[in-house]
C-alpha cells in the first residue's frame, strides 16, 4: 500500500482531512527528530560543478517517510506521545528551558542549512614545516597591554547585543574583530627584496602591512580575548583561520554569518572551511574577503601553525 492511500482512498467526508492530518503529524514529529539526528549524518556532496550538498535533504526525506508510516500504523500511540511532547515543551518553555522559541530557532537553522551550503576544503595530508614559524609566533604579542586594549575595543565594537545572547559570545566577538580590522586594513608591501614581520601591537596602531602582518594581528587579537586561531601558509600567501568547533557549530555559525552578522556580504554565499584531524572546523579570516569563511586563494597549502 502506498503512502498516498490515506488521501486517495478517502471516501467519507472526513477521509481527506484525516489523511492530511496523518501527513501533518508525521511532519511535526519528523522536524524535531531530524534536528537531533542531522549533526551526526556524514556529509554527502554530489560532484557536479562546485558540488551540491544533499545529505540534509536525503536524511529529512527518510525521516519524514518513516514518521508518516509510523503514524499510519500506530495512530493512537503517536497522538498520545505528541500530546505528551507538547505538554513537556510547554512546561520547559515556562520554566526557562528548551521551549518553543528554541525549537523555532533550530527549525529556522535547519531550513537555512538545506537552502545554503558550507564547503569543506581539502588540506594536504602531509604538511611541510611552517617556514619562519618561530619568528612569526614571536610577533604574536597578544599579552602586550596596547594590543589587548585594541583587541577588546575591536571585539566590542560590533554585534555586542547578539554576543550576549549566544552560548559562546567569544566567537561573535572574534567576528567583530574581523570586521574592525578588515574594514580599515590597507595593504603595504615590505621593502623590495626583503621580508619584514611586524609585531601585532605595531600593526594594531598602523592597520596596514602585508598578508603576514594582517594574519599575525588577527590571530593575536583573537587569542587576546580567549579565541583560538592559527596561521595557514600557502605557496605564496599567509592568512588566519578561526576555530569554530564541530559540524553542528559550523552550521550555526554559517547561519549567524548569513542572517545576522554579515547579511549584505554573505547572505547567499557559500562558506568555506578546513577540517583538521580532530574533526574541528576552521574558517578563513583573511583580509582578501569581506566576510568570515570567504573563498580562499587557489594555492596549495604547505603548512599550518597553531597560535
Amino acid at each position: 500500500m502506498s503512502l498516498n492511500s490515506d488521501v486517495e482512498d478517502a471516501s467519507g467526508p472526513g477521509g481527506f482531512a484525516h489523511g492530511l492530518l496523518i501527513y501533518l503529524v508525521g511532519l511535526l514529529v519528523a522536524v524535531p527528530l531530524f534536528l537531533i539526528l542531522y549533526p551526526y549524518v556524514p556529509e554527502l556532496i554530489i560532484p557536479f560543478g562546485k558540488g551540491y550538498r544533499v545529505d540534509h535533504i536525503l536524511t529529512f526525506v527518510l525521516v519524514l517517510v518513516a514518521m508518516v508510516v509510523l503514524v499510519r500504523r500506530f495512530q493512537l500511540l503517536v497522538y498520545g506521545l505528541l500530546v505528551l511532547g507538547l505538554a513537556g515543551i510547554t512546561i520547559t518553555s515556562m520554566t526557562g528551558g528548551y521551549g518553543f522559541r528554541a525549537l523555532y530557532h533550530d527549525y529556522a537553522l535547519f531550513l537555512h542549512t538545506v537552502r545554503e551550503s558550507t564547503r569543506p576544503l581539502p588540506i594536504a595530508r602531509t604538511l611541510r614545516p611552517f617556514a619562519d614559524g618561530d619568528l612569526l609566533l614571536a610577533k604574536v604579542d597578544f599579552a602586550d597591554p596596547q594590543l589587548r586594549t585594541f583587541a577588546v575595543l575591536a571585539a566590542t565594537s560590533n554585534f555586542s547585543e547578539l554576543a550576549q545572547r549566544q552560548p559562546d559570545p567569544t566567537l561573535i566577538q572574534c567576528f567583530s574583530i574581523f570586521k574592525e580590522i578588515n574594514s580599515h586594513w590597507r595593504y603595504v608591501n615590505d621593502v623590495k627584496g626583503g621580508e619584514y614581520f611586524a609585531k601585532a601591537s605595531e600593526s594594531a596602531q598602523l592597520l596596514a602591512g602585508d598578508c603576514d602582518d594582517h594574519a599575525v594581528l588577527m590571530v593575536a587579537c583573537i587569542k587576546a580575548i580567549g579565541g583560538q586561531a592559527r596561521l595557514v601558509r600557502t605557496t605564496g600567501h599567509i592568512y588566519p583561520e578561526l576555530l569554530v568547533g564541530n559540524a553542528k557549530d559550523m552550521e550555526r555559525v554559517a547561519w549567524l554569518i548569513r542572517t545576522q552578522l554579515f547579511k549584505q556580504q554573505a547572505a547567499h554565499a557559500k562558506l568555506f572551511y578546513h577540517t583538521d584531524e580532530q574533526g574541528r572546523r576552521w574558517i578563513n579570516m583573511d583580509y582578501t574577503r569581506d566576510h568570515p569563511g570567504g573563498e580562499v586563494m587557489e594555492e596549495d597549502i604547505v603548512g599550518t601553525l597553531d597560535v
